[in-house]
């Protein structure tokens, strides 16, 4: 009873069962963990992943960082979305430069549903890029959902050659399921690996036989669910799992 008492503590006072990445991050003037340029070009846009801001100073920390459209890409749970998009529109950006994809971590079984919204989050992350602004984009932890839309977008622009060059540098390295050691296996790890991966995969499958067609991102890519067979040989390593 002692043991399990104290593995309970270890769980839920672990970062990721507290919602806080444990990563820190590589952009000049943001506190928020877990944030990263993904891409930058001539034109001076960025795209910067992370998690989310958790307080007005945070905020302003992205718009001084040269931010200028924010993607959430996550469900809004208690409301933290709404006060999220109220706080930027406070801070000066305008509702058309704030859009919300409430894009779940788990229990992706409607897979047109996961497909449309990840072609719109890519597809605005790219209105952006195009227009010479920069964006910035977020998940909860900055780590899973995060880290699939990050890899993604590395394989349509070309970043990453393989989906799995982009699942090992872009999202286990950065906290992707068990790349965070101390994640819950039972409560998230698990639950990632059974609908988020393979969500991922069958995008990766998408994108990239549509890149190399030329065609655009569109819902219509979403028409056929592609068939994949090694999921379970994408799997981050971790010293636990």
């Amino acid at each position: 009873m002692k043991a399990l008492l104290i593995s309970f503590i270890l769980l839920i006072c672990s970062p990721a069962w507290s919602l806080q990445s444990a990563f820190g991050g590589t952009i000049e003037g943001l506190s928020i963990p877990n944030s990263h340029e993904v891409y930058s070009d001539a034109s001076g846009a960025r795209v910067v992943r992370g998690m989310e801001p958790r307080n007005k100073a945070q905020i302003h920390e992205l718009l001084d960082s040269g931010i200028e459209e924010v993607l959430i890409f996550k469900t809004d749970t208690k409301g933290e979305v709404a006060k999220e998009i109220t706080q930027l529109q406070n801070a000066g950006l305008s509702a058309a430069a704030i859009t919300h994809v409430p894009f779940p971590w788990k229990d992706l079984h409607d897979y047109k549903a996961a497909c449309r919204m990840t072609i719109e989050a890519l597809k605005t992350i790219e209105r952006s890029v195009k227009a010479g602004r920069s964006i910035y984009f977020h998940c909860t932890v900055g780590e899973d959902r995060t880290g699939y839309l990050a890899g993604l977008w590395g394989l349509w622009t070309g970043e990453f050659e393989t989906a799995a060059q982009a699942f090992k540098t872009e999202m286990c390295a950065r906290g992707y399921e068990a790349g965070n050691p101390r994640k819950p296996y039972k409560e998230v790890v698990a639950k990632i690996r059974e609908t988020l991966t393979p969500t991922y995969l069958k995008m990766a499958t998408v994108l990239t036989e549509a890149r190399a067609r030329g065609q655009n991102l569109h819902g219509s890519l979403c028409n056929q669910e592609p068939v994949i067979e090694n999921a379970a040989a994408f799997r981050c390593v971790s010293k636990r799992n």
